[in-house]
């Protein structure tokens, strides 16, 4: 072992107590957030404005402490999820190359069937496959290429699936965020692609949502912040937000097991100029997932807004996610096993290493690692022994 942890014990207390101040500091503030509130709870429409040009949570027409009990779920419905990994393009690695591996749980509720599971891996090579320009494809890029395949093989899924009620889940946000490093142009055509795969899920009348777990944003907050300073962004951007650093998910730690918040547009401006003038505007709301008896388990849900304006869709979804983490405790069954059959192994990405190198030989190659690849391997060997 080279890590000394003797060295950080001491680093370690200072953190335990600093947060437990951070606590103790955090609950006057909670309780005035949720005063709040329940004062400006019907106020949530005067602001929308306000709060788009602000950055915060933008309210709908649900009072902004609007709770509601989880609703029943249909005798048989089915839940589909699907997560991604990567392995990106290494410059020390035999050969330069890229995998995206999609794992998929079909679970059909009230069948008596066994879930369906799927594991498929794309490995890109080719010179129009790994870079965006002049971009090698890696980082925020590739990010990007796994999102939109998780969100293909779900809409395949979703139209290969019998009539009935069906909810399509992917772990994490369904807002393209990480397109920073493409231009206008490449931004664009992939955020067209993403909305295609969501108009095939509405083409079949399924319901679509991501659970994002413990979830960091602070746009509630930030609408608090501006319906106590009477909807006044300047006012609001001038004045220090006491809620500035609390996140979302604790203003709502007062949901009763399986309840819902009322419903919020995402302000991010992805959402805006492109989501919702194609009819996807991304919506959410915060649901506590832990069972009677437990501590509250606050998630993040997102949906569009044709999920979450449609009764239906958003009862789906609702109850559908509950039962999903009542199997867990805490998390989405499906999403659970679509990562584990989605996760590549250390072991996986030495033996997937190998078959390249065997392949490149086949084809009369003599492959050679990077010097710094062939001696980092080696003494990392050294320290497993």
């Amino acid at each position: 072992m080279t890590l000394n942890l003797t060295r950080l014990s001491r680093a370690a207390d200072e953190m335990g107590r600093a947060l437990a101040r951070q606590e103790r500091e955090f609950g006057s503030q909670v309780a005035a957030a949720r005063q709040w509130m329940e004062e400006f709870a019907e106020t949530g429409l005067s602001l929308q404005e306000a709060a788009a040009e602000f950055g915060a949570a933008i309210p709908t027409s649900e009072p902004l402490n609007t709770g509601v009990a989880c609703p029943l779920a249909p005798p048989r419905f089915t839940v589909i999820g699907a997560d991604g990994s990567t392995i990106g393009p290494d410059r020390h690695s035999l050969a330069l190359y890229y995998l995206i591996n999609i794992g998929s749980l079909v679970f059909r509720h009230g069948s008596g069937e066994a879930p369906e599971a799927r594991s498929i891996p794309t490995l890109a090579f080719q010179d129009e496959d790994l870079y965006e320009g002049d971009l090698l494809v890696s980082g925020n890029l590739l990010d990007v290429r796994r999102d939109c395949a998780e969100i293909a093989h779900l809409a395949d899924l979703v139209e290969a699936e019998p009539p009935g009620p069906t909810l399509a889940l992917v772990d994490g946000t369904l807002i393209l965020w990480v397109l920073d490093d493409l231009p206008a142009a490449g931004r664009k055509e992939k955020i067209a692609f993403y909305l295609r795969q969501l108009e095939r899920i509405r083409g079949k009348g399924a319901a679509l949502a991501a659970f994002i777990s413990r979830p960091r944003h602070t746009e509630v907050g930030k609408l608090l912040h501006l319906a106590r300073v009477g909807g006044d962004s300047v006012r609001a951007r001038g004045e220090k937000n006491p809620l500035g650093r609390i996140p979302d998910r604790t203003l709502f730690a007062f949901l009763p097991p399986g309840a819902r918040s009322a419903r919020f547009v995402s302000p991010s401006g992805i959402n805006r100029n492109y989501y919702e003038p194609e009819g996807h505007e991304i919506q959410f709301f915060y649901l506590n997932v832990a069972a009677e008896g437990r501590e509250p388990i606050i998630a993040r849900v997102e949906m569009p807004r044709w999920v979450a304006e449609d009764s239906d869709g958003l009862n789906l979804t609702h109850a559908g996610i509950v039962a999903q983490c009542r199997i867990l405790g805490g998390f989405p069954y499906v999403l659970a096993r679509a990562d584990e059959l989605a996760y590549i192994s250390g072991p996986e990405r030495e033996q997937l290493e190998e078959m390249v190198g065997n392949a490149l030989m086949s084809a009369g190659i003599v492959p050679a690692p990077s010097p710094k690849a062939y001696y980092k391997g080696l003494t990392r060997r050294w320290r497993e022994v």
